[in-house]
């Protein structure tokens, strides 16, 4: 979906009334005086309409699956360490018999 000639009429004036409320701040982003002007409830109903309206947010980043993987198996690492010293301390105090 693309951005209407009305869409693109609300943004300037979302961006006119945020200058005019607070005139000392620097020029909001598109996004930023949107988000002001509408409010949170009404954002979201238009972002879920049309996304390219959040053309300036910035996506949290995806983790990487290998790094959990590998967090996963570190963890698996410590404990098999910490049985296999358990065993090996087990067997110094017994005296290998």
């Amino acid at each position: 979906m693309t951005l209407k000639p009305t869409d693109m009429l609300e943004i300037q004036s979302a961006i006119d009334a945020y200058e005019r409320k607070f005139p000392r701040r620097p020029e909001p982003s598109a996004t930023a005086a949107l988000k002001w002007r509408l409010g949170k409830r009404e954002w979201a109903k238009r972002l879920a309409r049309n996304p390219e309206l959040a053309f300036d947010e910035k996506q949290k980043p995806e983790p990487v699956p290998w790094v959990r993987k590998a967090l996963l198996v570190g963890w698996w690492g410590v404990f098999a360490l910490v049985v296999a010293s358990v065993f090996f301390i087990g067997a110094l105090v017994g005296g290998f018999k």
